[in-house]
């Protein structure tokens, strides 16, 4: 009982700064996360060195791809930042000294970056809640329970938290 309000409380608490962190995002109709082969590839240059190439006709998904720093025009961090506020997600810039899985890259300093949790192309919705939820989302909230919010794993009950916040 005791692991089940460790871990609720837990999911409760990364809730807020994950919403307030989307809140400063494009809408849906202006989604620079949303790439395809008919996307204006214009706005690639704002976080690429090079346009990347889209190799079919469907939405490019990135979620199980390694995020290649080097064809980023910006760190994880600061390309993040032109778009969303980065006071108002999970600190980065955290140096992490223990091993990680290979599914959350940290940069080449071991730091905690926007990209080791978040992936940076795909959808913005989802069939089943990607992040942590209340009662009240449920009630008063639903929309968001459909959001993707571009999780490299499901944190509906905390998992991607507990990866490295090990409640024990």
């Amino acid at each position: 009982m005791k692991k089940l309000l460790q871990k609720s409380l837990l999911a409760s608490i990364t809730a807020l700064p994950l919403l307030l962190f989307v809140g400063g995002a494009h809408t849906a109709n202006e989604n620079p996360h949303l790439v395809s082969k008919q996307t204006p590839q214009a706005g690639c240059a704002d976080c690429h060195t090079a346009t990347p190439e889209v190799k079919d006709d469907g939405i490019l998904l990135t979620k199980n791809l390694t995020a290649d720093q080097a064809t980023f025009s910006k760190d994880g961090v600061a390309m993040c930042s032109s778009c969303h506020n980065p006071n108002q997600g999970h600190k980065v810039g955290l140096n992490i000294d223990f091993p990680v899985p290979a599914d959350l890259p940290l940069n080449e300093e071991n730091d905690i970056t926007c990209l080791t949790c978040h992936y940076t192309h795909g959808k913005l919705d989802s069939e089943r809640p990607q992040a942590s939820h209340s009662f009240m989302d449920k009630l008063m909230n639903a929309e968001r329970l459909k959001k993707s919010f571009l999780l490299r794993r499901n944190n509906s009950d905390g998992e991607l938290c507990l990866t490295c916040h090990n409640v024990n």
